[in-house]
């Protein structure tokens, strides 16, 4: 059987899933003293479609609409038929594309078998979108969940997200995957939601059907031109309920992004004087406490700093010193495990911690040195939290990613845990000499005496993993 197309121009907007009936019954545009109706026939093998484009309100579109979008109607408008069949169903064969000037701010629309197209958001997307959202519309004509609720007042409603998630799953992940215009990314992470409509339900789906049901989509779809879509379906189909599914997709992407940017720093933080300590890739720029090797206890995994065997491990300095400087990272701590963060150790001691003041590491949860995480070991610790009566605690459990910032100049010292700050002090007060003298550093001649030294990174009291391990020198104020 031939297709038949007609190319006329005249109108497109993204549409919504309700469809307008009274719109189907609208009359087709006849010539004016003002405006001609500008009509182009076109055939195709093996086809029962034929399509109507009208570009009679925007003639300057013609040429494109015959050699570009005509082409994607031709191929694209029989194969989304096929991927969203349903028993009994028949998808409209007679399908009208009119350019318009009426539609504002709207791209495109569908109405029962007809689509409009915005002529002024054309001409500016000519080179980009223009084609992916006549195909977008085309989804919406073969579609027609609106049919099973004008049949029967008892026919589920399908969810507005879920129809547009269908159009943009079919448009960025079947007809233009290359561009990525679906893509989940740093700047629309936190819009990341299996309901957030368009393309990034159209993600969702995507991944849904690379990981659990290749089908999913045909049949929700069935569903939904049924009225019988309900939200049990996701786990009939899957083994898992829909929000459990929304949350491992958004989980995947978070991993994904955090590790494109793992160990990295971007070009205004390298303006800022920031400064990798790990690359992520090999342990350079690190060695043990007064050796010039590194202990097998302590290796690189997924791009992670492991203290994987603390008893093989040892205390991990950088080669470089440091005196005054903001410094970061993140950690990742085993349930009960202990570690610590030393600085200004100098390789006068018999251990790192006999010169360096120490920043303690630990799952506050279940471990057994009273010193919590992100105090100043044995001298300084937060307030107390009015909500619990207890010191301060803003850490995550043990197996989540934590971040710790420390502040450290002649002038004021800070430690803050993942954003909260903790308490701050002044190296070399009377204050900070004080408790020196009240603890057992007090028997430790060397200790916070020098303003320059290592970072350490303490090995030997559990497994823990560092990243985006970073220092920013600061200079001293005169």
């Amino acid at each position: 059987m031939k297709l038949y197309i007609v190319l006329v121009i005249s109108g497109l907007a993204f549409a919504s899933q309700a469809l307008r009936a009274e719109e189907a019954a609208e009359p087709k545009p006849t010539a004016t003293p003002e405006r001609e109706v500008i009509t182009k026939s076109f055939r195709a093998e093996d086809s029962k479609f034929s399509f109507t484009i009208d570009s009679s309100a925007a003639p300057d579109l013609t040429e494109w609409a015959e050699t570009e979008l005509a082409p994607v109607v031709r191929e694209w408008y029989p194969r989304i038929v096929k991927l969203l069949p349903s028993e009994g169903y028949q998808a409209p064969t007679n399908i009208t594309i009119r350019f318009r000037t009426d539609l504002g701010r709207t791209p495109a629309s569908a109405s029962g078998s007809r689509i409009n197209c915005n002529a002024d958001w054309f001409r500016r997307n000519l080179k980009g979108e223009a084609r992916g959202s006549v195909v977008h519309e085309m989804v919406h004509v073969v579609q027609q969940y609106g049919r099973a609720r004008r049949n029967s007042p008892n026919a589920a409603r399908t969810p507005g997200w879920l129809v547009e998630g269908i159009a943009d799953y079919i448009r960025w992940f079947l007809y233009e995957p290359e561009s990525k215009g679906a893509e989940i990314t740093a700047r629309n992470l936190a819009r990341a939601k299996h309901d957030a409509s368009y393309r990034i339900t159209g993600n969702f789906l995507n991944w849904v059907t690379q990981t659990y049901d290749n089908t999913i989509v045909a049949r929700l779809n069935t569903a939904a031109r049924e009225g019988k879509y309900a939200e049990d379906l996701w786990k009939d189909y899957t083994g898992k309920p829909l929000t459990e599914l929304g949350e491992e997709w958004k989980r995947g992407h978070e991993t994904r992004l955090a590790a494109a940017t793992l160990n990295s720093l971007n070009e205004d933080e390298k303006k800022a004087g920031w400064k990798l300590l790990f690359n992520g890739k090999n342990l350079d720029g690190w060695r043990n406490f007064k050796t010039n090797t590194v202990r097998p206890g302590w290796q690189v995994k997924d791009g992670t700093l492991v203290c994987a065997d603390p008893k093989n491990a040892g205390d991990l300095c950088t080669e470089e010193k440091f005196d005054w400087f903001e410094f970061e990272l993140e950690y990742n701590i085993t349930p009960a495990g202990n570690s610590g963060i030393m600085f200004h150790v100098t390789d006068e001691g018999r251990a790192a911690w006999a010169t360096g003041p120490e920043v303690q590491l630990e799952d506050n949860a279940a471990a057994k040195d009273p010193q919590r995480c992100g105090w100043l070991y044995g001298l300084y610790q937060p307030p107390d939290d009015p909500k619990t009566g207890k010191p301060l605690d803003a850490t995550k459990p043990a197996g989540e990613w934590n971040k710790v910032r420390l502040v450290i100049t002649p002038e004021k010292c800070e430690h803050y845990v993942n954003g909260v700050k903790y308490f701050e002090y002044v190296l070399g007060s009377e204050d900070f000499n004080a408790r020196v003298a009240r603890s057992k550093f007090g028997r430790m001649p060397l200790f916070a005496k020098s303003t320059s030294g290592y970072v350490v990174l303490q090995g030997d009291h559990g497994q823990i993993s560092f990243r985006n391990i970073r220092i920013r020198p600061i200079q001293a104020k005169a």
